[in-house]
């Protein structure tokens, strides 16, 4: 659901400002594109972290029903496939190794410690028959 919350919104941002630049200010193009959909990457990322701090352990209220939660992950995978493009288009016309390489690797460091720390933060540290 976390995933869903976050990635539809972000999706739905991101591509209104592609639709905008290319319909209103005719203006898209890789370059153009691939800063506009840095706000799907970064908008997720903060969305996810709202989500996921603020939501109940087991939520059931509206917004954790079926009909929204599939909606709005089908509008995230769009804007995934889509901002996600749109980088790797960036990335082939601007890729530079003494530069992209650490980076990339430090991208991936960064996200294996976030996963860690997720996992390690979900995880239940009480003993089984503790009764607290």
């Amino acid at each position: 659901m976390i995933l869903a919350w976050s990635t539809g919104p972000a999706a739905l941002y991101a591509l209104a400002s592609l639709a905008h630049a290319a319909l209103v200010e005719g203006i898209l193009s890789v370059d153009v594109g691939f800063g506009r959909s840095l706000a799907f990457w970064v908008g997720t990322i903060y969305l996810a972290l709202l989500a996921w701090g603020f939501l109940p352990h087991r939520p059931d209220a509206w917004y954790a029903r079926r009909r929204p939660v599939v909606a709005l992950l089908a509008l995230g995978l769009i804007g995934t496939i889509v901002c996600g493009a749109l980088t790797v288009l960036w990335l082939r016309a601007h890729w530079v190794p003494s530069i992209g390489v650490p980076v990339t690797v430090s991208i991936v460091v960064l996200l294996v410690a976030a996963v860690g720390v997720l996992w390690l933060a979900g995880r239940d540290d009480r003993p089984r028959g503790a009764g607290f």
